[in-house]
């Protein structure tokens, strides 16, 4: 494991015994893998150099939870394993019109307060850029971009993901959508008969004064 940490891969193997100081540390070491090879070789080929074999080992680890699943789907089974590492996010299901589509919100960045230690201003270059190059490369039907960074000042991170949908798990998908979203809006209107009375109290309240 230890010579995966020094390069920033993580292997499956690894998972199992995961947590946030064995994550720190593979934090650690991929900012001081990248920073000697940007004074080696400079910023591009040091990019392409951590990138070898980040592709592959993201079809194995992303792959096990979005092949046979919607993207938000299979974010939200990856969660669990984010949280190990520190990060603490939200799934949001965008998927319309023939296409597979989720925002992934970051609300915690674990490397956002260690970037400057390795003299980076931000740590978007060395992680999330290279996680979502590597998830291009690795599933060429997918696109992704990074919709906001809090290394610039934004409260949140927000990475949209989006692919042609899958008919067989959209439709899947589509029946139980369409029940939670009836299910939610009787919920939601049982929710708001409080604040009708409410109106309806504030309303009486003005025409009595008028």
């Amino acid at each position: 494991m230890e010579s995966d940490l020094i390069t920033g891969n993580l292997r499956m193997e690894d998972i199992i015994n995961l947590d946030e100081s064995k994550a720190m540390k593979l934090f650690k070491n991929r900012f001081k893998r990248y920073k000697k090879l940007v004074e080696k070789i400079g910023d591009e080929a040091a990019f392409e150099k951590m990138m070898e074999k980040y592709p592959e080992q993201q079809k194995a680890l992303m792959g096990t939870f979005i092949d046979n699943n919607t993207l938000a789907q299979g974010f939200k089974k990856a969660s669990p394993l984010l949280g190990l590492m520190g990060f603490v996010m939200e799934v949001v299901d965008i998927s319309q019109n023939g296409t597979d589509a989720a925002l992934e919100i970051q609300r915690v960045c674990p490397v956002l307060s260690i970037a400057k230690e390795y003299g980076f201003e931000q740590p978007c270059r060395v992680f999330c850029e290279m996680e979502q190059e590597a998830t291009k490369r690795a599933f060429p039907g997918i696109k992704a971009v990074i919709l906001s960074k809090q290394a610039e000042g934004d409260c949140v991170c927000v990475f949209k993901y989006e692919r042609p949908a899958n008919k067989a798990i959209a439709s899947t998908t589509q029946m139980q959508s369409v029940f939670t979203q009836l299910l939610n809006r009787v919920l939601s209107l049982v929710g708001l008969v409080p604040n009708l009375i409410n109106i309806g109290i504030k309303m009486l309240k003005l025409r009595r004064q008028n």
